[in-house]
């Protein structure tokens, strides 16, 4: 009886311990761990935020840190998946958008599905230069090279450096 016993109450202590810890403790955890790229550690803990249940705004953010941390981590498909969750949860941040995006690339999906994501982020924040340069790189290889070439050099006017190279492979010069 003792050595069931045992096992059950250190099963109810850190049931209780986690219970007991807030959203914001294991959000804290969560961004220290991605500071230290500790992803699988990250996953966890916003994976526990999640089952808490909070309220909508730290929702999407578990789900775009945890997708974020599943990109990091070689988990397309797992990412894409928080990704998507968190869109439906929040479809307002333009960020979220760009990762979706950069993960359907890697996961070799079409083109034009990374465009709409690209599309959508640059709607949200028009300043945003890597947004222009992914969206110019993806309508290049899906055939579109004069609009691939304004992107891209929308993306070097906005200060994306790596454009540059770019520009002058895809457009010729600068």
């Amino acid at each position: 009886m003792k050595y069931i016993l045992l096992p059950l109450i250190v099963a109810f202590i850190g049931l209780t311990d986690i219970q007991s810890q807030t959203v914001r403790d294991f959000a804290r955890m969560a961004k220290a761990k991605m500071e230290l790229g500790d992803y699988k550690g990250a996953i966890d803990d916003f994976s526990a935020i999640i089952r808490l249940q909070p309220e909508y705004e730290m929702l999407y953010q578990a789900h775009f840190g945890r997708g974020y941390a599943k990109f990091q981590s070689g988990d397309f498909e797992g990412a894409k998946t928080d990704f998507d969750r968190a869109i439906r949860i929040y479809p307002n941040d333009a960020e979220v958008f760009f990762w979706r995006a950069y993960t359907k690339y890697r996961l070799r999906y079409r083109a034009s599905s990374e465009i709409a994501d690209y599309n959508r982020a640059i709607l949200l924040r028009p300043d945003y230069a890597e947004a222009y340069f992914n969206r110019g790189q993806a309508k290049i290889k899906n055939r579109q090279l004069r609009s691939g070439c304004i992107d891209l050099k929308k993306a070097l006017e906005l200060g994306y450096e790596e454009a540059e190279t770019h520009v002058r492979i895809h457009c010729g010069g600068p």
